[in-house]
């Protein structure tokens, strides 16, 4: 019997509307990292003038700051600081924070979460009480007591927000590992006498890497309001270097005369994080077996 002729194939841009229609928040999300991305590599070029630069008119006659509009599309600060200029610099802390101290929990987290589930019994209760201490303990003071020993500077938040980050990562990782390390693809490399290192990275970490990935993108908008929080109090990225957390405290003093001060950088800050969220969100979806069968 003949087979009947095969259509031709879709359009890539049909294709890429389905894909949009399934998985929208995946896209929505997407589309704010890429343009925060864009905005903090290209923060020299796009941002109208440099961060630290005080104008002489950029103060109304009586020393306020000057209301969005004219040559100051965002107004300017009690400085007379360009804001526009500030919040497209601020995006650079913001994104060099919140991704590298990820990628520090990520790598602390999933050495300790792989040690942990492939090789249960002493290691594994010593790694997971470690865990549970680091978890037991609040957050953000741990954060602002590593700071306020190491001192306040960008780089210092960055380690501090990525050493104290793993116990989630962690334990997600462990609870992977011990659903796969009894799969017989698993117990096969372990019959040809493959290496533990070989085993633990280039076998099971490549099968349980949906949900870490998905963890990940959703801390990176945790660790940005992190910074954001530590800066705000004035123990994080100091002046004259611009973070939105700095920004919306300085603007908090300036609320009733000058709310863009702080409602701009608090704006962005809330589009990011919602970006990096959405994101997590849509790659939990696309990740999901359930959905690869629709």
């Amino acid at each position: 019997m003949a087979h009947a002729a095969a259509g031709p194939p879709k359009p890539l841009s049909g294709r890429l509307w389905k894909s949009m229609r399934k998985f929208p928040m995946l896209y929505l999300g997407g589309g704010i990292i890429l343009l925060l991305s864009v905005t903090a590599i290209f923060a020299p070029w796009i941002a109208h003038y440099p961060y630290a630069t005080q104008f002489r008119h950029g103060l109304t006659a009586s020393g306020t700051p000057l209301p969005p509009g004219g040559r100051f599309v965002w107004g300017t600060d009690d400085l007379g600081r360009d804001v526009y200029s500030r919040v497209i610099y601020g995006s650079r802390v913001s994104m060099v924070v919140g991704v590298f101290s990820t990628l520090i929990s990520l790598v602390i987290g999933t050495t300790l979460g792989l040690v942990s589930g492939y090789f249960g019994g002493f290691p594994d209760m010593v790694i997971m009480r470690l865990t549970d201490a680091v978890l037991a303990f609040p957050y953000f003071l741990f954060a602002m007591a590593l700071v306020a020993v190491l001192g306040p500077s960008e780089r210092n938040v960055l380690l501090a927000i990525g050493v104290i980050g793993w116990g989630v990562m962690a334990r997600v990782v462990r609870g992977q590992v011990l659903a796969v390390k009894e799969f017989e693809y698993v117990q096969a490399e372990k019959a040809i006498g493959a290496s533990t290192f070989r085993i633990l990275f280039s076998v099971i970490l490549p099968n349980i890497l949906g949900p870490v990935i998905v963890l990940a993108a959703i801390a990176v908008g945790t660790n940005m309001v992190m910074e954001a929080g530590l800066s705000f109090l004035g123990i994080g990225v100091q002046e004259p270097v611009p973070s939105w957390g700095n920004m919306i405290s300085a603007g908090l003093q300036a609320f009733q005369y000058a709310p863009w001060l702080f409602l701009i950088p608090g704006l962005a800050l809330t589009l990011a994080v919602l970006g990096f969220n959405l994101f997590g969100d849509g790659l939990r979806d696309i990740l999901d077996p359930r959905n690869a069968s629709r």
